[in-house]
């Protein structure tokens, strides 16, 4: 992965249910006046602020923009930032992901403008048809040929919510900035009343393979370090 550079905007992309709120708190400790949120309002149907990044840059206080960049939504890495080229964010295991994703939004989305995005049917329903919310938010469009160099070239460094404190070991490492794991707390955590069946998650992994590749090839570099 690249070495990260302080005096470039970054961006960090927070993948929905993968620890994101609580990272953001870590990330905003780590860039005091340089932290600039990037969210939809869902509430208020409105897309997240555009920032002049050459301006922020020139005045000596680079950005890190923080949040969601869903693409497929229109507020996607490219379509806000295209000349960004330095990245950070934390993945997830795919089916994880869909899960806390599944139950988080029935629990919050009553006030959301948009109830197309609401599950309609079970929590095995939802797995079966909706598309996982995760690779859309990357820097550009990864295929199974690509996605190597895609994670290789764009980005700083990548982490796992199964390995929460080490990823933000090594971040606060390659940015030059300190960290202690008592300080991360367990932000937006949602109750779960269905579960999913032992046989769902191997045919959830077959159906998904670009989706587990990333995220495999993220995790043998952490399962590695602890051998």
């Amino acid at each position: 992965m690249q070495n990260f550079d302080p005096n470039k905007s970054l961006i960090f992309i927070h993948v929905p249910k993968s620890g994101g709120r609580s990272v953001a708190e870590v990330a905003k400790a780590w860039f005091p006046g340089q932290f600039r949120p990037h969210y939809y309002n869902e509430q208020a149907a409105q897309m997240p602020p555009r920032h002049d990044l050459r301006a922020l840059e020139a005045a000596g206080t680079p950005p890190v923009i923080y949040g969601h960049f869903n693409k497929l939504r229109g507020f996607g890495v490219e379509q806000y930032y295209p000349d960004v080229d330095q990245f950070m964010t934390v993945l997830r295991d795919p089916l994880e992901l869909m899960i806390s994703n599944y139950f988080y939004v029935r629990k919050v989305a009553a006030g959301w403008q948009d109830q197309s995005r609401v599950p309609r049917g079970d929590l095995k329903d939802s797995i079966a048809r909706d598309p996982v919310n995760m690779l859309n938010h990357f820097p550009r469009d990864v295929t199974l040929e690509n996605y190597k160099d895609i994670i290789e070239t764009y980005f700083v460094e990548v982490g796992l919510t199964e390995f929460l404190p080490e990823s933000l070991r090594r971040m606060a490492e390659k940015t030059g900035k300190s960290f202690d794991p008592n300080s991360l707390e367990h932000r937006n955590a949602t109750e779960r009343d269905e579960t999913v069946p032992d046989d769902i998650r191997d045919v959830f992994r077959e159906a998904h393979p670009l989706e587990y590749a990333v995220y495999d090839y993220v995790r043998q570099r952490y399962e590695s370090a602890e051998r």
